[in-house]
């Protein structure tokens, strides 16, 4: 076996460059993830020797690591913790979330790994929360279905936990969690800030100077009258209380409305004239 070869390597690649080719094979791989078993047993015979300068320079001269059977050519390489090289564990550690090495004895797996998914709602379900059903590949194959229950306000980008639902890979071993990230799609008239609700109102200019009363309809299907005053001006935010999404505590945010100036066109130049007058007698 060409141990440079396994790792991806040329012959004279750094210490630093053998230990990222190392990582990046062992974890391609790796038996958990999916990977070839027997592959990932000649990467970490690779990495022990390359890693150890004097094995690295026994290999290089005689083609072979130290205390290797050479016997009729072939080369035997027993696959035991014991065999890994010490700073293995440390590198997984960092693709195992800083926890227990799968490579060292006294360290131990705690439970099967966590499943992470993606669930796509609407902001509308944000109001009464929203059941759905998850379906998702488990490490053996196996396709799993469960029903969820997404609470009511739930933020966007939110990852929600669902304990014993994840992996259960390994029969001896607790059965993982379940954590489902919440993305929220944009909507068309509202945009969420918290649980407050923001929109841009478009009122004709004339409605603005002399006043009027606008239905607007709330993200949960409702009309609402709201009173313009007169005068009001193009950028003013009008709130209406409790109109907005649920708390936990049960109460509820506000709706903030943004008034935007409606500008009619006026194409006819007796109706331009009336105007002229109407602003020189206002000014």
């Amino acid at each position: 076996m060409d141990y440079y070869k396994t790792l991806g390597i040329n012959r004279n690649a750094s210490s630093d460059e053998i230990k990222k080719a190392y990582k990046k094979q062992a974890m391609k791989h790796h038996p958990d993830k999916g990977g070839d078993g027997a592959q990932f047993q000649k990467i970490n015979e690779a990495y022990d020797t390359l890693k150890n300068p004097q094995k690295k320079s026994h290999y290089d001269r005689f083609g072979s690591a130290p205390n290797q059977n050479m016997g009729a050519g072939s080369r035997s390489y027993e696959f035991r913790s014991d065999d890994f090289p010490n700073d293995i564990g440390d590198i997984f550690n960092q693709f195992f979330g800083g926890g227990p090495s799968p490579f060292n004895r006294r360290q131990q797996y705690r439970k099967n790994r966590d499943i992470v998914i993606e669930a796509q709602i609407e902001l509308e379900d944000v109001l009464e929360g929203k059941e759905l059903i998850a379906s998702y590949r488990l490490t053996n194959g196996r396709e799993q279905s469960v029903n969820l229950q997404l609470p009511k306000g739930v933020e966007n980008n939110t990852t929600i936990k669902f304990p014993s639902l994840g992996d259960d890979y390994h029969s001896g071993l607790p059965r993982g969690d379940l954590l489902v990230r919440v993305k929220i799609r944009p909507h068309a008239k509202w945009h969420r800030d918290g649980i407050n609700l923001h929109s841009i109102e478009k009122v004709n200019v004339f409605d603005l100077m002399i006043g009027t009363k606008k239905n607007i309809r709330t993200l949960e299907g409702r009309n609402l009258a709201i009173t313009i005053p007169k005068g009001t001006q193009p950028g003013t935010v009008l709130s209406i209380s409790e109109q907005g999404l649920p708390t936990r505590g049960g109460g509820r945010g506000n709706i903030y409305l943004t008034i935007q100036a409606d500008i009619p066109k006026v194409h006819k130049e007796e109706i331009v004239e009336q105007l002229k007058r109407i602003k020189d007698e206002i000014n």
